[in-house]
């Protein structure tokens, strides 16, 4: 890997001719940009038109589409770009997003002094275009507003413990970063992955957690933001169904690929939990947890913080720490140990 660092940026161009200037000329304008490669994915606005003009004006703009000009999916043109990228490393801008001044800054110290790092993660803020985008964003809100507007970790996170983060099974981080504010090295997807193109929701979610269960992720700048999402009257709001039926569809895909592909004891542990929960949710067979994760919430537990879920926690802190307790642990072990098949 050499010491130039230069970054080939993947755009997908859906419907977004209003913005797409801005974003790729907030690339352009950076020094670590070797390129900018626009994917575009049967637009129906004029979009198309406007990458043609921006080709022209800029060498390092590249432009690619779909066999027959079709519409993919973000996805699929991202891993279009993918595999045009010439650069050592890889980032992605939405195309009605916009990166800020500092967006490559802390990723190319953190690069330079670990060779070991796969990538480098970083904040994203929101910008309100207009009030009728800002309505949909508050009335689809599945969190609190601050964590929703600032997409980041709440704390710096060591590489090692990123996936429990993604898996919300951390004792003290939370948070989430976005697609806008993650540089990752090319040749990273070869253990990773690309962008799962079956899922047309998401689709990060899903490749960021195989990201921090195979790769070495570094926080970079999570206090100040690299980039900035726009929320306009425009944006694609999905209903909870839709959520409900992808998120069905990624914790299964997932499911498979780490019973192939990870080999780490402790992390393929987690994602079983974590998947046997969601299963437990969606089914809404969870009359027998209910409790002990409300008890321990109420007393300020994390039940995410033990190897065996909601119920070691909460009941070790109850028992304490005695023969009774150990007996009742090593039987819970044996339980779990059954109960977290891969089928």
């Amino acid at each position: 890997m050499s010491h130039d660092f230069k970054v080939s940026v993947i755009t997908p161009v859906y419907n977004a001719e209003r913005f797409l200037r801005r974003c790729v000329e907030s690339s352009l304008e950076l020094d670590s940009v070797g390129e900018v490669i626009l994917v575009e994915d049967g637009s129906p606005d004029n979009a198309l038109r406007i990458c043609q003009e921006l080709v022209r004006l800029d060498s390092r703009v590249r432009l690619y589409r779909h066999p027959n000009g079709e519409n993919r999916g973000a996805g699929a043109s991202r891993n279009l770009g993918i595999e045009k990228a010439r650069c050592e490393y890889v980032a992605f801008a939405d195309a009605d997003d916009y990166y800020l001044p500092n967006r490559f800054e802390k990723d190319k110290e953190l690069f330079a002094n670990d060779p070991l790092a796969d990538g480098v993660y970083g904040a994203t803020n929101t910008e309100y275009v207009d009030q009728a985008g800002r309505e949909k964003f508050l009335a689809n809100l599945d969190a609190k507003l601050e964590e929703c507007e600032n997409l980041t970790l709440s704390a710096v996170c060591p590489p090692e413990e990123l996936l429990s983060v993604w898996l919300c099974q951390h004792p003290k981080i939370t948070g989430v970063f976005s697609t806008d504010a993650i540089t990752v090295k090319r040749e990273f997807f070869n253990r990773s992955g690309v962008f799962n193109e079956r899922l047309k929701l998401q689709q990060d979610t899903d490749l960021f957690i195989r990201f921090a269960a195979v790769g070495r992720l570094l926080a970079g700048s999570i206090t100040q933001p690299v980039a900035r999402r726009s929320v306009h009257e425009s944006n694609r709001m999905s209903d909870m169904n839709s959520q409900r039926v992808y998120a069905a569809m990624r914790l299964e895909h997932l499911r498979s690929w780490f019973k192939t592909n990870v080999k780490n004891k402790e992390y393929r542990t987690a994602f079983l939990r974590h998947y046997w929960t969601q299963r437990m949710l969606r089914s809404q067979r969870v009359s027998a947890v209910a409790p002990t994760i409300a008890l321990t919430r109420l007393l300020g537990w994390r039940e995410v913080t033990k190897p065996y879920g909601v119920f070691d926690i909460g009941m070790t802190r109850i028992l304490g720490i005695g023969p009774l307790s150990t007996r009742i642990m090593s039987a819970k072990r044996r339980f779990f140990g059954a109960f977290l098949p891969w089928e």
